[in-house]
This record gives C-alpha cells, sequence and structure tokens, in this order.
C-alpha cells in the first residue's frame, strides 16, 4: 500500500481545471444535498429553508476547491515539489480540502441553527466531518485511481512511440558527420560560449551559471557558462531539434538514447552518461511537436 502511495502521479491544477471542477463539484453537492436532506428536520432546526442550505453548501464546496487548489497551491508548494507529485500527496490534498469544507459547513450551519446550545457538540461536528467524507474521499480515491491508470497507459503509448523516433532519427543522424558550430557571448567579459551543436546533449540551467553537456569521442564534457538559460533558448529556438523541456533544460532531441514515462512526466536518457533530463508535464505539447517536424 505504501509503495502505491508513492507511485508518481500529475500535477493538473491550472486554472481553467480548477474552476471546472469547483462548478461540477459545487453544482453535484447542492443536488446531493437537495436529495437527502430531510425538509421537517431542516424546518424545525434551521433558519433557512431546505434549498437554500443546499445551495450554500454547493457554494461553499465550489469557493473551498478555488482556495485550497488555486491560492493555497501556489503559496505553499514549490514548483520542485509540484514537479515530485505523488499519489499520496494528491489523496492528501484532496482530504486537507474535506477537511476545510467540513469546518466551513459546521460555522455555516451553527450559524442558521435557531437554537445553537444542542448542536454545538463534538457528536454534531463529527457527525458533518463524517457526512463530508463519505461523500467525497471514497469517489475521489476512485477517481485519482482511475486518472493515475488511463494517464500512465497514454504516456506509455507516447513512450513507444518517442523510442521509435528516436530509431529513426539515430539512423539519419549517422549519415551526417556536418558540424553546426555556436559562439555565443556569455555573461562574463570576453567569455564566448562555443561548442558543437550537433553534438550537444543538454544544457541544464544551475543559478547563474549553466552546464552544457557534449559528447565527445567515448566520453561526455561538461563546460560552465555565466549565463541564463533564457538567453541560451532566445539563440537557438532556429534550430528545430533544441526544445525546452522543462525551465532547467534545453535538449538536442536527436542525441536522446532513449525514454522513460510515467503518469507524472518523462525521463530523457542519453549515451555515456547516468544523467536523466526531465520532460515537464506542461511542455509535452511542445516536445512531441519537436519530434513529429
Amino acid at each position: 500500500m505504501l509503495k502505491l502511495l508513492t507511485k508518481p502521479y500529475p500535477f493538473l491544477f491550472s486554472l481553467k481545471r480548477n474552476l471546472i471542477v469547483a462548478i461540477i463539484v459545487g453544482i453535484f453537492i447542492a443536488f446531493l444535498n437537495i436529495l437527502m436532506i430531510d425538509e421537517d428536520s431542516t424546518h424545525q432546526y434551521f433558519k433557512l429553508s431546505k434549498t437554500q442550505i443546499s445551495y450554500f453548501t454547493g457554494l461553499i464546496t465550489f469557493f473551498s476547491i478555488i482556495l485550497i487548489f488555486e491560492f493555497f497551491l501556489k503559496v505553499f508548494f514549490s514548483d520542485t515539489q509540484k514537479e515530485n507529485w505523488t499519489i499520496a500527496k494528491e489523496l492528501g490534498l484532496i482530504s486537507f480540502l474535506l477537511f476545510v469544507i467540513t469546518i466551513c459547513n459546521y460555522i455555516f450551519l451553527i450559524f442558521i441553527l435557531k437554537d445553537t446550545t444542542t448542536f454545538l457538540s463534538i457528536g454534531f461536528f463529527l457527525n458533518t466531518a463524517f457526512s463530508v467524507i463519505i461523500i467525497g474521499l471514497v469517489p475521489a480515491s476512485v477517481i485519482v485511481w482511475v486518472n493515475y491508470t488511463i494517464i500512465l497507459k497514454e504516456n506509455l503509448k507516447h513512450t513507444q512511440l518517442h523510442n521509435k523516433k528516436l530509431k529513426e532519427l539515430l539512423k539519419n543522424q549517422e549519415k551526417s558527420d556536418q558540424k553546426e558550430i555556436v559562439n555565443i557571448s556569455s555573461d562574463n567579459k570576453n567569455e564566448i560560449i562555443h561548442f558543437d551543436l550537433k553534438q550537444l546533449l543538454f544544457i541544464r540551467s544551475d543559478g547563474n551559471y549553466i552546464e552544457v553537456y557534449i559528447k565527445e569521442k567515448e566520453r561526455v564534457v561538461k563546460m560552465l557558462f555565466r549565463a541564463s538559460i533564457k538567453t541560451i533558448e532566445n539563440y537557438l529556438n532556429k534550430f528545430s531539434y533544441i526544445v525546452r523541456t522543462h525551465r532547467s533544460y534545453l535538449v538536442n532531441i536527436q542525441n536522446i538514447k532513449s525514454t522513460k514515462g510515467n503518469v507524472r512526466n518523462y525521463q530523457l536518457y542519453f549515451d555515456r552518461t547516468e544523467i536523466s533530463v526531465p520532460v515537464a508535464r506542461s511542455r509535452f505539447h511542445e516536445f512531441n511537436e519537436a519530434f513529429k517536424i
């Protein structure tokens, strides 16, 4: 079970997706409460009608999802944490969301009670929490697992296609010894970034420096320059086989040896080095288009 929870999982929380999820789940919760809430009990204990309570619980769910998925994630989670997202983190975030919805619903119900003395108890809170968790956590867990299975299958399919394309690229490259020398000014005065682009494996950003990895006969050479990866990307974007796969990496796709995919991202591998290069999920489309070219 622990091994399953540590499996990689895609970080899919974009503003558009968050709004769609919040609207759908909010409407679902409102409709579900309309079906489940007893009209007579509502009239006896609460100041609002059954329909009004149902609408408000839907709104509470909507705003809770936006609060957690849109703002909480941006403030408390770094880009590195998002790129290393797992099933455990996804379920943990959903559980925290359900806890927030429980608290908000509990406070809301207290405000609309006719007599708070009866319901200001641990039992009432636990009953509210149990209802939220049963309604939310079980279907959420099923959705996470189904989503994991579908995305993993899709990514494995793309990986097989990429590896097939790589064999064609490598075959064609063996027939050409043509060099493509680049000379780029670095941030250090009188220093020139000089290398053969055809021999480039990848470029990695490291603070104010870049690491340029070049294949040279039977080894890989790392060269360090003071420059931003954005500067290098602007210079090399005219070459269709140089692709930004991640905020910290530029890759020569002609020199990739193999790819490995999971539900979160791809990893790219090269000859004569154990270093792998990630393909961020946000750059999947660009990476795939470069393969087509």
